[in-house]
């Protein structure tokens, strides 16, 4: 209704808002709770992650791959349109970027520096 409410009811009505608020209270509490340990367990997840990456990399087809093999893949990565720069963006230098066996192949193979052009 629009009228007043009574003492009677201003009192009920006092005494469901703080039951409400307590409620309230309660969740927030347990809604703070479970945002701490999903922040902790995806951290966790987030470690777990990077070290199952880590493993997978360990196993990768790549790493198995024969030096003259690779040679040949980077003997074929040089540009066909014009010589090759000593530009750390281009083949045969971007290679030796990958990694550290990838670098020891590249700076090893003589055929990649062949073709060279240097101004």
């Amino acid at each position: 209704t629009n009228d007043s409410p009574t003492n009677d009811q201003r009192a009920l009505i006092r005494q469901e808002l703080m039951k409400l608020s307590d409620d309230a209270n309660r969740i927030d509490s347990e809604i703070d709770r479970l945002q701490d340990r999903l922040s902790t367990l995806s951290l966790e997840q987030g470690k777990l992650h990077a070290s199952i990456e880590a493993y997978r990399s360990l196993i990768s087809p790549a790493r198995r791959l024969l030096p003259e093999i690779l040679q040949e893949i980077f003997f074929h990565c040089l540009p066909t349109a014009h010589n090759t720069t000593m530009s750390a963006k281009e083949p045969p230098l971007v290679l030796g970027r990958v990694c550290s066996r990838w670098r020891q192949i590249a700076y090893s193979t003589p055929r990649l520096w062949s073709s060279i052009h240097i101004i």
